[in-house]
């Protein structure tokens, strides 16, 4: 059976699994912590330089690195097209990336101004010592945000948003390529920095309000809802 390593509040891995399920591919999960699982990731993946990152899926197939690679290979595991013509998705997943870089960079930083939240990304260390090692941890989510601020842009994420709304009215069938596809999945994701879904599973609820951006929720509130209302897709759908 395929492991796939992620975060599970993290948009990259909760497309990844969205698009794992919908393709019925038999799956373990295993939760990944940033620094403390680093070790254990780079043996699997024999890397033992350069970044690393989840989500990977590892199969008998070899090594599917993030999320759109990893949704590929389900669809070619389902042996059929459900999750639509990834050579027109490619545009999207970009608009996503794109927006999600930003995103991260933007609640990496709040994360790190928030005691609470802190103390929240030491679950497996005891309530009682969190606060003792807030120094130690907020070095490492500064430096989270180091690794990942040259991809981020002013400005992007609401950018990434205003072309999913554009696409969504040129298509006027509900989905940006007229069926459902792994491009409306990797476009919902770009909610997840704004309003956090119901079943997004955070550290703590700290985390989850420096997830949310109320100004964007506000803005954006047809995607949001529009988002909601493909959960009914989100259903494990038997492959083959």
């Amino acid at each position: 059976m395929a492991l796939l390593i992620g975060e599970a509040f993290s948009p990259w891995t909760r497309k990844a699994r969205w698009a794992l399920d919908y393709c019925g591919m038999a799956y373990r999960y295993q939760e990944y912590t940033p620094f403390l699982s680093e070790p254990g990731l780079r043996m699997k993946l024999g890397q033992w330089r350069g970044a690393v990152s989840v989500p990977v899926l590892l199969s008998r197939e070899g090594i599917a690195r993030g999320s759109f690679d990893i949704a590929r290979h389900a669809a070619l595991a389902s042996g059929d097209d459900r999750l639509g013509d990834f050579r027109r998705i490619k545009f999207w997943d970009d608009i996503s990336e794109m927006g999600l870089a930003a995103a991260r960079t933007r609640v990496v930083r709040t994360i790190a101004m928030h005691d609470a939240a802190l103390d929240e990304s030491l679950a497996r260390i005891p309530s009682g010592l969190r606060p003792l090692l807030r120094p130690i941890t907020r070095r490492a989510v500064n430096a989270l945000e180091r690794k990942y601020a040259h991809l981020s842009g002013a400005g992007n994420h609401r950018n990434a948003l205003l072309a999913l709304r554009r696409g969504l009215q040129e298509s006027g069938t509900g989905f940006v390529l007229g069926a459902f596809s792994y491009a409306d999945i990797t476009l919902c994701a770009l909610l997840d920095p704004v309003a956090p879904a119901a079943d997004t599973v955070f550290p703590g609820e700290a985390h989850r309000r420096c997830w949310r951006d109320d100004g964007l929720a506000r803005e954006f509130s047809d995607l949001v809802a529009w988002r909601d209302r493909l959960q009914p897709y989100r259903t494990r759908r038997v492959a083959g």
